[in-house]
């Protein structure tokens, strides 16, 4: 194995929604501009580019994100004690072009897109690779649990590592493609919680159930005459939403700022005693809800 002779990488933000991220030079793959994106989400491991190493593609597991990631020939001394483990190997082949496109798979070439691959924010971006054969490994950091990492604005800090780094070593000869590839994600430690963490399992107990406006149940036609029931004004009606006051710092309530080892940032915008999941909308920039496990959150606020 060798090392490239010319400067290569860069660190990109990638938000995707497939749930997979892919790396690739778009010289070769330009033919597929014109035809169908089915061709690589009907296999996105099985094809025939990936096989012979036009296309590099992990699976992420989860529902997707924003994740940052770094393209380089070797974990860097800050980013080793946050390695938590590793893909298989993945072949590569750069041509004279000298550049490859890192991001979210839905960037691929396809329904017309992808003969230039323009700048989208949180999608990816063109990094320098010298031309050549390579192996890709991605390695997986574990640095989100790390307050330092975050700033007043819950976001990361300019010294946070990256989620993912992509190791490119050059090769004489193209190794076969992987056949079974663990999502990334997966290789994440499960956590549990713990004493001194704020990480809430037992919600307040609440007087009434919360109902959300998009879980109110259908009216029902009443009785009376007309087809309509007499109106009460004594008390709220059942279905009617209900403003719970904020309850104290670190409760899982609704409304508290919480951040989640997958999805990041987010705010809870509903959660119900006895309950296991939690309703949160996560910090994406495109106002994705997800259900996720209590105690998979940590409170923040």
């Amino acid at each position: 194995m060798t090392t490239p002779d010319a400067p290569l990488g860069g660190t990109v933000r990638i938000a995707t929604d497939h749930t997979l991220i892919a790396i690739f030079d778009p010289v070769p793959l330009r033919d597929h501009v014109k035809e169908r994106r089915s061709w690589w989400e009907a296999d996105p491991f099985g094809n025939a580019e990936r096989q012979d190493g036009r296309l590099a593609i992990w699976p992420l597991g989860g529902r997707g994100g924003f994740y940052r990631v770094r393209l380089g020939l070797d974990l860097e001394e800050s980013e080793r004690a946050y390695d938590r483990g590793t893909s298989p190997p993945a072949p590569l082949q750069v041509s004279q072009n000298a550049q490859v496109f890192l991001g979210p798979a839905e960037r691929l070439p396809g329904d017309g897109y992808g003969d230039r691959l323009s700048e989208i924010p949180d999608k990816g971006g063109l990094l320098p690779l010298p031309p050549g054969g390579y192996t890709v490994t991605a390695h997986v950091l574990d640095w989100r649990p790390e307050e330092r990492f975050w700033s007043e604005e819950n976001e990361p800090t300019d010294d946070a590592p990256p989620d993912f780094v992509l190791v490119v070593q050059k090769v004489d000869s193209l190794p076969a493609a992987p056949e079974d590839v663990r999502p990334l994600l997966e290789l994440l430690p499960q956590k549990k919680p713990k004493g001194g963490e704020r990480v809430v399992i037992t919600a307040p107990k609440l007087r009434g159930p919360i109902i959300l406006e998009d879980e109110k149940p259908a009216k029902k036609r009443g009785q009376g005459i007309g087809g309509t029931a007499p109106r009460r004004d004594a008390g709220p009606r059942r279905d009617a939403v209900m403003k719970i006051a904020p309850g104290k710092p670190g409760d899982l309530r609704d409304g508290a700022r919480v951040r989640h080892g997958a999805y990041g940032m987010g705010t809870v915008l509903f959660v119900r005693d006895g309950f296991p999941k939690v309703r949160v909308k996560f910090d994406s920039g495109t106002g994705d809800e997800f259900k996720v496990d209590r105690s998979e959150l940590t409170v923040l606020s």
